[in-house]
């Protein structure tokens, strides 16, 4: 049985690590894991001898499986970009200890401390009553500002900038389709020739970026958490890397976010979406370069169905979802192709 799939296990090297890292005896409780994400295993994790703490304190412990999407993992990104946004206006959780180190847990992982809050369900039909006015407007403030912050990050003063790697405003976006290209043919189980045509398209229509930041890479609803209308945490920094901040708008406007409505991430007009983003990010929105990065993204999920569908067929990953979103390839592909041709 893989460590990470043995609780009682899992528990007995949890408190011998941690014990290590504090200097003290620690005792490791419940350990309860959530049933969400299609690659990293997200748990909470009840610790009793935490140094300044009294009693039982929960954490959130993010484990890589060797048989995840786009395994194998490292947890640098997530604790580089926690860290480097550490004290500033971006609500994230505080990153404890890390470690790619499989030995240690099975597989590479990260402490980080639990946020109070609830997410807001991404994936709606048509006919789910829209959100409350006030609290809408509310969320949508907040989700706006922190993606400004997040950009105007001096990320070159903080340990993300270890992620840099070369990357400048004319690179940013050819560097971007590149990995993804890579993805698909890692993944892909036959030939795809839209993907192909797309890739060839991204390529010679990169665009300048304004400035090179902070980039989430899965910014929308369903990945922060809210309390009474505002947001408390942005999660799931598993994509962060360095480029262009468009993609992000491009990302969080996707038609499947929009929840059968016409708001980006449920959320926001587009137009006061991008005009409040725009003020507060100091540059002014290129509408050419959203578009670019939908298709992008629109690439990214495909490739990432790729991956859900081969991890599935090789028996990687026995979960029902992965064969269904390899069946949403060909539906991602040609909004692809829409997207593009549009943008013509």
């Amino acid at each position: 049985m893989n460590t990470i799939d043995d609780e009682a296990s899992l528990q007995s090297r949890i408190e011998a690590y941690l014990t290590q890292q504090v200097g003290a005896a620690v005792r490791v409780g419940a350990i309860r894991r959530f049933p969400v994400g299609f690659s990293w295993l997200t748990y909470a994790v009840q610790v009793d001898g935490l140094p300044g703490k009294e009693g039982m304190q929960e954490l959130i412990l993010r484990l890589g499986p060797d048989y995840g999407l786009f395994a194998p993992y490292s947890s640098a990104p997530q604790v580089l970009s926690m860290r480097s946004l550490a004290g500033s206006a971006v609500p994230v959780p505080k990153a404890y200890w890390s470690s790619d180190d499989a030995n240690i847990l099975g597989a590479p992982f990260l402490f980080c401390e639990k946020v109070s809050g609830d997410a807001v369900v991404p994936w709606v039909s048509a006919t789910e009553p829209a959100l409350e006015e006030n609290y809408r407007r509310q969320l949508a403030e907040d989700f706006i500002d922190a993606l400004a912050v997040l950009h105007c990050v001096p990320w070159q003063e903080r340990p993300i900038a270890a992620m840099a790697h070369g990357i400048d405003v004319q690179n940013a976006a050819r560097l971007n389709v590149e990995y993804w290209e890579g993805q698909i043919a890692r993944w892909a189980m036959r030939p795809y020739p839209m993907a192909q045509w797309g890739i060839r398209w991204l390529k010679a229509h990169c665009p300048v970026a304004p400035r090179v930041a902070i980039v989430h890479g899965d910014y929308r609803t369903g990945n922060f958490l809210e309390q009474g209308g505002r947001i408390t945490s942005i999660l799931d920094w598993e994509l962060v890397h360095l480029g262009d901040p468009h993609e992000d708008l491009g990302w969080a406007s996707l038609p499947m976010y929009m929840g059968g409505s016409k708001l980006i991430s449920r959320l926001a007009e587009p137009e006061w979406f991008y005009s409040r983003y725009s003020e507060k990010v100091g540059f002014e929105v290129s509408m050419a370069s959203v578009r670019y990065y939908q298709a992008l993204s629109l690439l990214k999920l495909a490739a990432t169905h790729m991956a859900a569908a081969r991890c599935f067929e090789e028996g990687r990953f026995n979960d029902m979802r992965m064969p269904a979103m390899g069946s949403q390839i060909a539906t991602c592909l040609r909004q692809m192709e829409k997207t593009i041709e549009a943008s013509k």
